[in-house]
């Protein structure tokens, strides 16, 4: 696929890529896992900060 002037279009929706997904569904699954880690960041936080409060390790 060719735009305008010639260049190459990397982006291609009905592609399908090495990974076995298309452009689209690559973005829509790394937003579920960005934002899967995000609440496991926030959980393992709390958990930290949860457990230094009852039985604090310094």
């Amino acid at each position: 696929m060719h735009d305008l002037f010639g260049g190459i279009i990397m982006a291609d929706n009905t592609k399908v890529y090495p990974s076995g997904l298309t452009e689209k569904e690559a973005q829509e699954f790394h937003s579920w896992y960005t934002q899967g880690l995000g609440a496991w960041i926030v959980l393992s936080a709390f958990a930290h900060v949860f457990t230094y409060h009852y039985l604090p390790w310094f």
